[in-house]
């Protein structure tokens, strides 16, 4: 039987599964970074106040100084420069690193699901810890992947564009800056202790997958509504991300400048300790509170843009 033309480019139009996974990914990593690019920012310069030689950095500063102190930096206009320019500051690394990301984490958890789920021994373990190990391992493989992305992302965000460094005024120039003055080794900083943080989308996978299951099996649905896949979502990234927060803040400051006027050799035990030693426990969960007001609805809209991707797909 010969297929006539419509028939053919309906097959063509046919994506695998682990297609729709990249392209959900890519699609729902470039819109949420897009919409809550500012807070990003804000959330980023917070965290690197735990190495600023500046007084900010001391437990002698309550957090809302922190805040009008990170927020002025970033909204006052230097020279002729808008205040929209500052708070989008890094908006295209931002954007490149985070569709890149959500793409190779989606991808590769379907794929880890499937070789572990169809293994010999996949009958022994309960579902739940097997979205455990997928999501570990996904994290890990997309940390190493994308780690260089954001440390060039970390360093242009970490300053503003008429700031005393020009190295940081571009993807090229930050690249090259990187390359030159610290070698390429450079382009590793962090990745310890986010290798360490892929527990955190371990932990949110495991809890986001077995409620969605529940939730499905219970409504005879194949797929979850927007406001099930918010209010699963919001309780899972609340508890993941407040589990591993002090690895997120400490790779920051590891990929930050301070390291360079500090200790460019540092390692993430010592940052820990220092970090400890001269602001206590809450020291390490600096900007948690502005990461959790960003971190969960960010989270929301890009898992509603996926669902609702891959049911369109």
């Amino acid at each position: 039987m010969i297929q006539n033309d419509n028939d053919m480019n309906k097959d063509n139009k046919k994506l695998t599964p682990l297609q729709k996974e990249i392209v959900s990914g890519l699609t729902a990593g470039s819109i949420t970074s897009i919409v809550v690019h500012p807070l990003d920012l804000i959330k980023l310069r917070l965290q690197l106040l735990s190495t600023d030689k500046t007084n900010l950095s001391s437990n002698h500063h309550n957090n809302l100084q922190k805040y009008k102190y990170v927020i002025r930096n970033i909204i006052t206009p230097i020279k002729n420069d808008l205040m929209i320019n500052n708070l989008y500051r890094g908006l295209t690394i931002n954007v490149l690193g985070n569709s890149i990301a959500w793409a190779l984490y989606f991808a590769s958890y379907r794929s880890f699901k499937t070789i572990i789920g169809t293994s010999k021994n996949a009958n022994d373990w309960d579902n739940s810890m097997i979205y455990l190990i997928s999501g570990g391992l996904a994290g890990i493989f997309t940390s190493i992947i994308t780690n260089p992305i954001w440390v060039l992302k970390t360093r242009i965000m970490s300053t503003n564009k008429h700031s005393f460094n020009k190295s940081y005024d571009s993807i090229s120039s930050t690249y090259k800056s990187l390359i030159t003055k610290e070698g390429y080794k450079s382009l590793l900083k962090g990745l310890t202790p986010s290798i360490l943080g892929v527990s955190q989308g371990a932990i949110y996978f495991m809890i986001y997958d077995t409620l969605k299951q529940k939730k499905i099996q219970n409504n005879k649905h194949s797929r979850l509504s927007t406001k099930e896949t918010i209010i699963i979502t919001s309780i899972s990234k609340m508890i993941s991300t407040s589990s591993v927060y002090p690895l997120q803040l400490l790779k920051s400051n590891l990929q930050s400048t301070n390291m360079i006027h500090s200790n460019n050799s540092m390692t993430t035990l010592n940052l820990a300790t220092t970090i400890f030693k001269q602001n206590g426990i809450k020291g390490l969960y600096n900007g948690l509170a502005t990461n959790l007001f960003k971190a969960v609805p960010t989270t929301c809209i890009t898992f509603s843009i996926y669902e609702a991707m891959k049911g369109y797909l």
